[in-house]
């Protein structure tokens, strides 16, 4: 029996179409890693050009970039306030927030790297140290535990607005001011008296202060450190559903990209150019 002319057409198209088709399916792209990143520049993660706008440059970046190629995923990332990244991680609007240290209330937001039902930290980005910031004629002191030479009910600390260290400052019975973004304006807030004490990264404020001798000259940081807190990357619990064998890999992608003699090499130039001295 012999075929239509306009059937056979048909058919020798169809079959051409899923030909196409499976071959699109086969060399398609894996759906891009959606990474949400503090719009706040954190020298050397996240630079900054002259004005102290945020730029798409730093370790944070390289990071991803060498993530990207080893895990094969393709990373597309957004620079938001930090807020709005936790909050967008907990809905599943993004994947993955990188940085982003441990709380036990946070866990609603995310999935952490864990062991024997503990987070991991062998499996951490990196760790980043908090000192108390005061201002040259404070009283107060630190001894490790306890902040001290004036009343609790007095002191109001600065914190960048977000993070996880003004969970610590208000554990210590302290008043918490998460009113500034930055290390820069907490700084100028303790210099100017609206706060009594800053709890800030290290990194981040001295290099504020080295860069400004006239605000460095009124305040004086004290010892010992206040902490030091291991930082993950952590995926969204949607994410985590869709994808669990795809996250552990990951996780081990991460360490390893961490480790590697690469990223090593980068961070250290980076930290040239900073001039930054201590994790």
């Amino acid at each position: 029996m012999r075929l239509p002319r306009l059937v056979l057409c048909t058919l020798t198209l169809l079959l051409a179409l899923g030909g196409l088709g499976q071959a699109a399916a086969q060399t398609a792209e894996p759906t891009p890693l959606r990474v949400c990143l503090n719009d706040v520049p954190h020298i050397p993660w996240r630079m900054a050009d002259a004005q102290g706008r945020i730029q798409r440059e730093g370790l944070d970046f390289v990071f991803l970039e060498l993530l990207a190629r080893r895990s094969g995923v393709p990373v597309q990332i957004a620079l938001l306030p930090w807020k709005r990244c936790l909050a967008e991680l907990k809905n599943g609007e993004r994947d993955v927030v990188l940085s982003m240290s441990h709380l036990p209330e946070r866990e609603e937001l995310g999935v952490y790297p864990t062991r024997r039902g503990m987070v991991d930290e062998s499996l951490a980005l990196r760790h980043n140290r908090y000192s108390w910031y005061v201002a040259k004629a404070s009283p107060l002191r630190w001894d490790g535990q306890h902040l001290s030479g004036a009343p609790t009910e007095a002191l109001r600390v600065g914190v960048q607005s977000g993070y996880s260290i003004a969970s610590v400052v208000r554990g210590l019975g302290l008043t918490v001011d998460e009113g500034a973004r930055t290390a820069e304006a907490n700084l100028e807030k303790l210099a100017r008296g609206h706060v009594q004490a800053a709890a800030l990264q290290v990194n981040e404020a001295d290099r504020v202060l080295r860069g400004n001798p006239g605000l460095a000259a009124r305040l004086r940081k004290l010892q010992p450190l206040l902490q030091e807190r291991a930082y993950f990357t952590v995926f969204s619990h949607a994410y985590w559903r869709r994808n669990p064998r795809q996250v552990l890999d990951l996780w081990r992608d991460i360490a390893a990209v961490r480790d590697s003699a690469a990223y090593h090499q980068a961070e250290a130039r980076a930290l040239e150019q900073a001039g930054h001295t201590g994790p």
